[in-house]
């Protein structure tokens, strides 16, 4: 019987399974790359609507990191556009442009959580070629 316990964790499931799905994407170089994660993005963002509206008659399932505002909202944001520009600079095969950007990131990043976020992708891009 549907519940929206059981879509909740349906959702939960194809979204796991897109996010690995965008991995392989990029790590396999499925062109057209970036448009191919765009759309995985987008159907990500369709379920992660729907989890809402599960949310609004099921609040018990909301998981706690949702139900309290980040106190780190800017430096998600910060980050999310960095990591955008730096993904763009790695797809194109300039990975050393793509550790300046993490870099440049760093410096202006107050929190340790963030700036950790970027110094791990610093070292998997060094790591990948060397740098």
């Amino acid at each position: 019987m549907a519940t929206p316990e059981s879509i909740h964790r349906l959702l939960s499931v194809a979204a796991t399974l897109l996010d690995h799905a965008a991995s392989e994407i990029r790590d396999a170089k499925l062109a057209p790359v970036r448009e191919n994660i765009e759309r995985v993005g987008e159907a990500l963002a369709e379920i992660s609507e729907l989890r809402q509206r599960v949310y609004a008659v099921a609040p018990e399932l909301m998981p706690e990191y949702l139900k309290q505002p980040s106190e780190h909202s800017e430096s998600n944001r910060l980050l999310t556009r960095y990591m955008f520009q730096a993904s763009e600079y790695e797809l194109a095969g300039d990975l050393e442009s793509a550790v300046v950007t993490f870099q440049e990131y760093i410096t202006l990043e107050e929190s340790a959580f963030h700036r950790d976020i970027a110094a791990g992708e610093i070292e998997r891009l060094r790591n990948a070629t060397g740098i």
